[in-house]
């Protein structure tokens, strides 16, 4: 130290000879410099070998460094920490990390004696650092976060430690210094031993504190307090965020990208090396030698070749692999790689040269070719090797030797290993099949060597860019690999299907790799892969043989398109040439290195411009390979000849496996691509046509369940996560829980520790395993996929945050998570390179990337494509239909709750389809959704309720069982009540299966809970009866006002308490403790609590005893006397009524009630009648029955209470009521009034009613009694006897007949036409007890009255009349024949004897239905469609009762199914079926009287004589063909054909008088009719055409062509059509010279009949065209379901025939319209020839003259004339033909009707 210039500081006073620098002094020269970029050439690293010069800073290059110091100490104490300053940090801790650097001695520092206070202060002032002075916050933090041994003193030596305290006299606490890999007083580095230099570290200063001074250059900081561990301290500046991974502490790699070895890995490392040297040497020295022991001699086309030998092989192998695996290989020199090649490159060329047609070669030559081979295929992997591994010399890499070894590659597969897979064990290769069986592993072997040169080839595609030349040479190579055909079975394989595929794959890898890095390459990639797609297996089981560690086995095609999706997301080679080093961000300090080397951004782009230029190829890539299979598949079916239907099936299927999958993140791109197709396909069916869109729906099916099936996968894969075991396994559940239900935060995945970084992390295990987890790997497909991602998380991140606005870029996290974006899009490993990577399991990453898939178009585009199933449900093509309702099938199938609030109602709603079929669909569809959502039943419930009276059974079973589970599976009353609402009316079905099912179903609901068990107490079985009572009792209530839905009640519990009920007397007891609860409920019920819950339990009551009265005892009975005794209001008829209806039918059933309990109901009952006549009277329906119930209760009650002494009977007592009315209104038939008092109405009411009810014919003695006194006291009250005259000298045994007469004259005209009403009504009640008196001359004279003078209110009383009584006849009947054989067969004989014998109901029946049937049909087919529903109720009951003949009634059935009133149409249909199924071949002729009637029905009642709907275009008589259709085809046909007879005519007796004449319009009706009937069968079809074509070409056709062309003048041959030049035609009426004058009216006859026949013809076109019945029909044809194409809308005839009609709007109109049919005969334009094709015929090919009889006829032709497929005779005269040359191409005929010949 005293040789140098300042050596003199230390002579003196023991001090150091010069002054320590200061910080800012020794910064330059310290390894704490933070100098950006951090660089070898400032600071170099240790080494063994000389090290270079120090450089030397300029000033500004200190300043540079002073300022980087000072942001880094404002990083410091500023909130966060800097990215800058982290990775400053890093670069600085990994420059000092011991085990990477050189240890070093020095000698301690002689302790010096501490200054005095003057000289310590001027110490200081010139920059010495004392203990006391604090570092830098930025030398602090790096100070603490760098791992620093200290030694403690006492493991040093006690000598040493003596001697220090005698030179010091303190101990010296443990050193904070670290050993220095550098210093500028040292001599050269030497290392030693890490051991050693552990123990000679020096102590930093002494026990009193004063300063430690090494010698050299030195940074001096604070020591620890005394006895401080450091280990016991960290500093934390901040706190990382939860789950965000740590900086790397450490670096491998120095920075640099290569490894940095140690000392003892470098020696190995050169060792080998140095033998690599050796053996190369020694090859070479012998290369050419003959007695070489590395090389022998080859003949070959060439010449003599000196090849290396295998042994020589394999020891060159070995070397270059020892080396490689060291990692030095790079650092081998250029030289010797290229010598080395030379070395193998004639083994390579000889073996390219050699013969591999193994299918001529015997066993003896098979296994030394087969030796050969793998020695060339070596050597070629060999030299791959060194260019893969080797430096970036492009001299290593030579062309023409890649070429050499693609050459080699391509020879082999082609003549060798394709030959061989495609060999099978029975074809014509079966003799190379089993050459190759015996040597398979030696073949095994080969198979491999070309796998791996795949795989070296790859790699060197992404390292090098190749000529165009190679690049097509090598992807034609494995283009053929890929597509090349192996056996569908591993024993008929001789490769092995696996082993194969696996050889597949790699080629697969090099394809993707040239798609990736050559973008020019890519669109002949994509063509020559879509373009060999017809190569591949289109079989599930042998076209999946890809396969995966974690994923389900696909397509080898559906791997490669995602492959190659992903390589086109990947920064390619002309991006690579973009890249401009070292320009990153502003500061320069986030600089980071790709995985070429390379680091910044493109040149003149941002980042935003570079993700979306690549994800915008990546998605263009998929749409191209998306459009171009669905457009070679959408027209083929699936059992086509072509496979692309199937190859597409399989590719959406295998996409929708791995959708997802972190492997595979370029399958939902696909599939977003192929669901924009698919939905286009579906919004443009008209376009695309029905198979397309078929296609398309069942791929959308697909899809959905592929989305369904994911998001299972996630839940699966979430569940099998412990939350514990992991922060990352904690944070990602609930972010999955989040994404599944649609509600996570965009933002959150794009997070630096979000999904995408999390799935980064894991790639690298989740592709190749935990082995090679934290590897730096670069193969192609890890690779691949990290800049696949990297590019998406760049794009989401500028799509989220938009790189315009400023708001978001001013916050500081953005600007974090930009950098952070930025540069994993350079360089998809840099997270590798700046993060510890976690260690991230299968599972999460799975999790993670599923949370990137779930946020994707595709998967949230679910509940849009339901909708669009549901939406073409609605389709009215019914392949479509089918396919969208079998795909929603499939979809609810997996997942019930796709049905949610918005899509359920659109579904709901197809259960109003016409299709049967697709209302019983959609109700299982709605079943299996309300299994998992339950809630969305409020959407369906009233449309269900509607199916249970659908017309077809289907849908009704289904709605019956949906419904019972619907009750089933809640628990809201009013709900259980709608459901229970709706299972009424099927109760009543006709179909007796289904009103046994509703019965079930509502026994099972209501009572089969109630049932008695041993495990349900008695409390229980209370509480269930409440709640069903409750339900019982709100259902009565909701269908109080609708007597059908009550009936149906009745007939309910009618057949449950029956005899033929399996389980009657468990219901009976049921019932009976129902019944006593309702009565204990009306009882208890609070006077102030409702008095509707009384009435509401009543009317249930009142049901069960219309049911079964035996339910009732004497004691319940007795407790509702006090609900008739006062009856003040008709307000209290809600209670009064069912009261009276309960005590009416319970009488009858019990015995033994007191007379006083009877006269007091009695009493009170006969009090209230006048009150219900006058409020009846009022208009009071409920009133007038309450007053029926009355009077049957009163009829019932009467005869029991017995009279006393001095007391009247009950049944006297009646009787002086009634003749009490009776002489009340006998005075007042004789003066008619206009203004009557409501008493003579009330009187009216009360006769009528208890007329009705009462038989007074038994107590006729009594009657006259009570008559005669109260006749005497009506005189003694001042009536004459004039006024009572009938009554005196009435002596009659019929009170019914007296009634009757005292009504009668209340029917006259003279009176006001409301006594009129209610005497009719009166009239017919009286009648309906005495039927007879429906017989009187008198009685059908009134009831005629009415409808002869056409008066619609008295019509009305007299069908309510006619329906009462005949719906009680028929009731009548109904429960006879239900008789139950049992105590039937007792009284048989007797039944049988009076069974025969007519009683008055029978006469009275059929003498009104004979009387009135014509009445009843007019007013049916009347104008007033009040009167229209009972007229026709009353018409269904006479035919069903069978009253007259089925002809009588059938024709006005048929009219009134064509009815616009809905009910009236279902009704008559309904009952015209059950007629037609008994007598339809009686109805043949009275089916065309029903046409002409529905034709003139529908013209006077609406104004409308078109055969179809406007609305919806069907046939207004489809209800009649629908009943035709169930029965004999025969009769069907004949019905069209007699159909089609009405039309046609005979031309000189067709009426055209009318404006429009009626045969026009008929024929038009009928026309449509047929044209749009819903025909089953192709030969219904058939039927129809050929018809019509006898009517036109046969019958009235040739008639009217033959008068058009005789009357009318022939129309010009040079006019194309009827009208001139200027749009008139001449006059030809005018009588101009030349022409035929034709009179109007005849004009007009002629145009009507030509405007029918025409119009027959274009129904005929339509259904051909409809029907798809163009090309010729054969036998087979016939058969065949008829199949509409639903594209074809019946609208389209029926404008036309709207157009048509304007024919006869004028002479001009009419004169064309008869010219245009005339042409029409005569030209069949379907088989019309064209000009050209009139050309090319022969000279002799013309129709002959009728003169030339001898001509010859040809035998074919086209457009000659037409034919017609029914037949044509010869019948229709001929006119003289006249030849012309002119409208030669119209084909003109030469008659009519073609000769037989033709």
């Amino acid at each position: 130290m005293s040789d140098t210039p300042n050596g003199g500081w230390n002579s003196a006073n023991g001090r150091l000879p010069f002054r320590p620098p200061t910080v800012d002094e020794a910064l330059p020269y310290s390894p704490f410099t933070s100098v950006i970029p951090f660089s070898p050439d400032i600071i170099p690293f240790p080494s063994a070998e000389p090290p270079p010069p120090p450089t030397t800073l300029t000033p500004e290059q200190q300043n540079a460094a002073n300022a980087a110091v000072r942001r880094l100490n404002e990083d410091v104490e500023g909130s966060t920490i800097s990215q800058q300053l982290e990775t400053t940090l890093q670069k600085l801790q990994n420059l000092l990390r011991p085990e990477g650097l050189s240890q070093f001695q020095f000698k301690p520092v002689q302790q010096l004696p501490p200054a005095s206070a003057g000289e310590s202060t001027a110490a200081q002032s010139n920059g010495s650092t004392s203990q006391g002075q604090h570092l830098s916050p930025f030398a602090s933090m790096l100070l603490d976060r760098t791992d620093v041994e200290y030694m403690r003193p006492g493991r040093q030596s006690s000598a040493r430690q003596n001697k220090r305290r005698t030179s010091g006299g303190q101990a010296t606490p443990q050193s904070s210094s670290r050993p220095t890999s550098h210093s500028q007083n040292s001599n050269a580095p030497h290392p030693g031993p890490p051991a050693a230099s552990q123990h000679q570290l020096l102590p930093s200063a002494s026990k009193s504190r004063g300063p430690t001074i090494r010698s050299g250059s030195a940074v001096l900081v604070p020591a620890l307090p005394p006895g401080a561990r450091p280990e016991d301290y960290r500093r934390f500046d901040s706190l990382p965020a939860h789950g965000t991974p740590a900086k790397k502490k450490e670096r491998s790699d120095g920075g640099q990208g290569a490894p940095v070895l140690k000392t003892r890995e470098r020696e190995i490392s050169q060792q080998k090396i140095n033998e690599l040297y050796s053996l190369v040497q020694n090859m070479s020295a012998e290369k050419g030698f003959e007695d070489s022991r590395f090389f022998q001699s080859l003949d070959t086309d060439e010449g003599t070749l000196q090849i290396l030998g295998d042994t020589a092989l394999s020891e060159l192998s070995d070397a270059v692999s020892s080396v490689v695996n060291s990692g030095s290989f790079p650092i081998v020199d250029t030289s010797i790689v290229l010598r080395l090649q030379s070395l193998c490159e004639p083994l390579i060329t000889a073996t390219g040269q050699m013969s591999t047609d193994f299918a001529y070669m015997d066993g003896a030559d098979f296994r030394p070719s087969v030796s050969r081979l793998q020695s060339g295929l070596k050597a070629a992997r060999l030299v791959l090797q060194t260019m893969t591994e080797g430096s970036g010399d492009r001299r290593i890499c030579s062309e023409d030797l890649i070429q050499r070894v693609v050459l080699l590659q391509k020879r082999i597969l082609q003549s060798c290993i394709t030959p061989i897979a495609e060999s099978r064990r029975n074809n014509d290769q079966s003799a190379l099949f089993a050459l190759v069986s015996e040597h398979k592993s030696a073949l095994f072997s080969v198979l491999r060597l070309c796998g791996d040169l795949s795989g070296r080839i790859a790699s060197l595609i992404g390292k090098i860019r190749l000529s165009d030349m190679t690049l097509n040479a090598i992807e034609s190579v494995c283009i053929d690999i890929v597509f090349s055909q192996n056996a569908d079975k591993d024993a008929d394989s001789a490769f092995g299907i696996q082993r194969f595929e696996t050889f597949r794959q790699k080629a697969m890898d090099v394809v993707a790799q040239i798609f990736a890095c050559h973008q020019e390459q890519r669109n002949s990639i994509l063509v020559e892969i879509l373009s060999n797609l017809e190569r591949l297996p289109d079989k599930r089981a042998s076209a999946r043989q890809y396969k995966s560690a974690r994923e389900a086995p696909i397509m080898l095609v559906s791997a490669l398109f995602m492959r190659i999706v992903q390589a086109a997301a990947n920064l390619s080679s002309e991006e690579n040439k973009g890249v401009i080093p070292g320009t990153d961000s502003d500061d320069g300090s986030d600089g980071a290195m790709n995985g070429h080397g390379k680091a910044g951004l493109l040149k003149g782009q941002s980042p935003n411009h570079i993700a979306q230029k690549r994800a915008n190829s990546a998605k263009t890539t998929a749409a191209n390979i998306a459009t171009i299979l669905v457009s070679r598949a959408e027209n083929v079916s699936k059992s086509g000849d072509k496979p692309f239907r199937n190859l597409l099936d399989l590719f959406v299927e295998d996409l929708c496996n791995v959708f997802g999958s972190p492997e595979w993140p370029a399958a939902s791109i696909l599939l977003e691509s192929l669901l924009i197709i698919m939905v286009k396909t579906l919004d443009s069916i008209k376009e695309k046509g029905v198979q397309a869109a078929d296609m398309a729906l069942s791929t959308l099916a697909t899809m959905g369940a592929g989305i369904m099936d994911f998001r299972a996968r996630m839940r699966q894969v979430k569940r099998g996560l412990d939350i514990t075991q992991s922060d990352l396994a904690s944070k990602l559940v609930p972010m999955v829980d989040d994404a599944l239900a649609n509600n996570i935060n965009s933002k959150d995945i794009i997070a630096p520790n979000g999904p995408y970084h999390i799935v980064l992390e894991g790639l690298s295990a989740y592709l190749l395993g935990p082995h090679r987890a934290h590897a730096q790997n670069d193969e192609p497909q890890l690779r691949s996929v990290s800049e696949f991602y990297a590019t998406f998380w760049a794009s989401s991140f500028y799509k989220a945050f938009d790189e315009g606005a400023e708001e978001y870029h001013k916050l500081a996290f953005v600007v974090e998570l930009e950098k952070h974006v930025r540069n994993i899009l350079l360089d998809s490993h840099w997270l590798s390179k700046e993060y510890s990577f976690r260690d991230v399991s299968d599972s999460e990453c799975r999790l993670a990337a599923g949370i990137i898939a779930s946020q994707q178009d595709f998967c949230r585009y679910l509940p849009n494509l339901v909708s669009h199933l549901i939406k073409n449900t609605r389709n009215q093509s019914s392949k479509v239909k089918s396919r969208a309702m079998a795909s929603l099938t499939q979809l609810i199938d997996k997942d019930p709750n796709i049905l949610d609030d918005r899509t359920f109602p659109i579904l709901a709603g197809l259960v109003g389809d016409s299709s049967p079929m697709v209302r019983e669909n959609t109700l299982s569809l709605i079943a299996k959704g309300l299994e998992k959502n339950p809630s969305i039943k409020k959407y369906c419930l009233p449309m269900i309720h509607n199916l249970t009276t659908d017309p077809a059974n289907g849908p009704k079973k289904r709605a019956i069982k949906l419904l019972k589970d619907i009750y089933l599976m809640t628990e809201d009353r009013d709900e259980r009540v709608t459901v229970s609402v709706a299972l009424l009316l099927p109760v009543v079905d006709d179909d007796k299966t289904i009103a046994e099912l509703t019965r079930q179903a509502l026994e099972e609901v209501w009572l089969a809970p109630l049932r008695p068990s041993s495990k349900t107490s008695e409390n229980h079985q209370k509480l269930a009866r409440e709640t069903r009572l409750q339900i019982l009792i709100a259902t009565v209530q909701r269908v109080q006002s609708r007597p059908s839905y009550l009936a149906a009640l009745e007939t309910f519990f009618r057949s449950l308490l029956g005899r033929t009920s399996k389980n009657a007397a468990e219901n009976f007891a049921i019932c009976r403790e129902l019944v006593a609860d309702m009565i204990e409920g009306v009882i208890g019920t609070d006077a102030t609590a409702a008095e509707k819950a009384q009435a509401r339990i009543l009317q249930t009551l009142s049901i069960f005893a219309k049911v079964k009265p035996k339910l009732f005892t004497a004691e319940q009975v007795q407790l509702l006397k006090l609900y008739v005794k006062h009856l003040a209001s008709a307000a209290d008829l809600e209670v009064f009524q069912p009261t009276v209806i309960i005590l009416r039918y319970v009488f009858p059933a019990l015995s033994g009630l007191q007379d006083a309990f009877l006269e007091e109901v009695r009493d009170s009952l006969s009090r209230s009648t006048s009150k219900l006549a006058l409020w009846a009277v009022k208009g009071n329906a409920e009133c007038k029955r309450t007053l029926l119930d009355v009077a049957h209760c009163l009829w019932i009650i009467s005869p029991l209470v017995k009279g006393g002494p001095g007391l009247k009977s009950g049944i006297e007592k009646l009787v002086t009521t009634v003749s009490s009315v009776v002489v009340q209104l006998e005075p007042l038939s004789i003066v008619p009034t206009q203004s009557p008092h409501q008493n003579t109405l009330a009187y009216l009411v009360l006769l009528g009613t208890f007329g009705k009810v009462c038989d007074f014919d038994k107590d006729i003695n009594l009657f006259q009694g009570a008559l005669a006194q109260a006749v005497q006291q009506r005189l003694q009250k001042g009536a004459s006897q004039d006024q009572l005259r009938r009554l005196i000298a009435w002596k009659s045994t019929s009170v019914a007949a007296l009634l009757l007469e005292i009504v009668l004259p209340f029917t006259r005209q003279a009176w006001d036409i409301s006594v009129r009403q209610q005497a009719l009504c009166s009239l017919g009640e009286i009648c309906q007890q005495k039927t007879k008196l429906f017989t009187r001359a008198d009685i059908e004279k009134a009831f005629k009255l009415p409808f002869l003078n056409a008066d619609a209110r008295l019509i009305r009383v007299v069908l309510t009349q006619f329906k009462d009584f005949l719906e009680t006849a028929e009731r009548r009947s109904e429960s006879g024949a239900e008789i139950a054989v049992g105590e039937g067969a007792v009284h048989g004989a007797e039944r049988l004897e009076t069974s025969f014998t007519a009683s008055d109901n029978d006469h009275a029946t059929t003498h009104i239905a004979r009387a009135f049937l014509q009445n009843i049909i007019e007013t049916a087919l009347g104008k007033d469609l009040g009167l229209a529903l009972p007229a026709t109720d009353i018409l269904v009951s006479i035919s069903r009762q069978g009253l007259l003949h089925p002809k009588e009634c059938g024709a006005a059935l048929v009219a009134l199914s064509t009815s616009g009133h809905t009910p009236v149409a279902f009704k008559s249909s309904a009952e015209h079926l059950k007629i037609h199924l008994q007598h339809e071949t009686m109805f043949e002729k009275e089916y065309m009287a029903a046409v002409n009637l529905a034709f003139k029905y529908q013209g006077e009642v609406f104004g409308d004589v078109r055969g179809a709907l406007d609305t919806n275009f069907r046939p207004k008589m489809q209800l009649l063909f629908d009943a035709l259709k169930q029965g004999s085809r025969k009769v069907l046909k004949k019905f069209c054909v007699n159909l089609l007879a009405q039309v046609d005519f005979e031309l000189a007796e067709l009426d055209t008088s009318e404006t429009i004449p009626r045969p026009v319009l008929f024929a038009r009706f009928c026309l449509e009719n047929c044209a749009l009937f819903d025909y089953e069968r192709v030969d219904e079809v058939m039927n129809v055409i050929v018809s019509i074509e006898e009517i036109v070409l046969k019958h009235a056709g040739p008639a009217v062509a033959l008068a058009i062309e005789t009357e009318m003048p022939q129309q010009p041959a040079n006019m194309p059509s009827a009208t001139g030049n200027d749009g008139a035609h001449p006059d030809v009426m005018s009588g101009a010279p030349g022409t035929l004058s034709v009179p109007e009216e005849r004009l007009r006859k002629l145009s009507s009949a030509a405007l029918i026949l025409h119009m027959m013809w274009e129904a005929r076109a339509f259904l051909r065209r409809v029907f798809n019945l163009q090309g010729k029909i054969t036998a087979k044809d016939m058969l065949k379901p008829a199949t509409r194409m639903n594209f074809i809308s019946g609208k389209e005839l029926y404008d036309k025939y709207t157009t048509m009609l304007s024919a006869l709007d004028n002479v001009d109109a009419m004169r064309k319209e008869c010219y245009e049919f005339a042409e029409m005969i005569n030209v069949d334009r379907e088989h019309q020839v064209e000009d050209d094709d009139v050309s090319k015929l022969p000279v002799d090919y013309d129709t002959p003259d009728e003169n030339e009889r001898d001509a010859p006829v040809p035998t074919s032709g086209k457009g000659r004339k037409r034919k017609s497929s029914a037949g044509l005779g010869p019948n229709t005269p001929k006119r003289q033909r006249h030849k012309s040359s002119v409208g030669r191409s119209k084909a003109k005929r030469s008659s009519k009707t073609p000769d037989d010949s033709d």
